[in-house]
């Protein structure tokens, strides 16, 4: 918990919001990887579908707390700038965030800084454990090596990318 809270957060304080889209096992299957650290990873432990040696949730606040290693990152989609910004700088690690209609910052920043994107579908997993399709595509982004690998074995086995990803180019898998 961070020191200079109003006031102190727990897990039953946390409740559901439409914020929380988690993120299908298919994804972390066809990617392959062990990550060194799940960004934003649900408060409720049977909704971690990532394979993560360490879980920052809402509760410890991913956004400002130390990231080290291979980052996973499915964040809040309401609040995208800065999640992408601290993604970009970390630059080591797969994201997945909502297809933008528009052009925006964050859409900008995040292809910059990515080594690899794909387009991929957007079947969720709801708090409920049902599937929560969202309404617009996704970009799975990698940044790194062992990122960019993966964003090509997710689009292989995604529906919806057929296999179609874009690397940057001086990357290799």
């Amino acid at each position: 918990m961070i020191m200079d809270q109003l006031f102190a957060v727990d897990a039953p304080d946390v409740v559901a919001t439409a914020d929380d889209c988690y993120t299908p096992r298919w994804i972390f299957d066809a990617a392959g990887l062990t990550f060194d650290l799940d960004v934003c990873a649900p408060v409720a432990p049977e909704f971690r579908t990532c394979p993560a040696r360490r879980y920052l949730t809402v509760l410890d606040d991913g956004l400002t707390a130390p990231w080290d290693g291979l980052v996973w990152m499915n964040p809040p989609f309401s609040n995208l700038r800065v999640w992408v910004e601290r993604f970009a700088s970390h630059g080591c690690g797969l994201g997945l965030f909502p297809m933008s209609r528009s052009e925006s910052y964050w859409t900008g920043r995040l292809l910059k800084a990515a080594d690899a994107i794909a387009i991929i579908s957007s079947d969720f997993i709801g708090p409920g454990g049902g599937v929560k399709r969202i309404a617009y595509a996704l970009i799975l982004a990698g940044c790194g090596e062992a990122a960019v690998g993966a964003v090509a074995r997710v689009a292989a086995a995604d529906k919806y990318a057929s296999g179609a990803y874009h690397v940057r180019p001086g990357m290799t898998l």
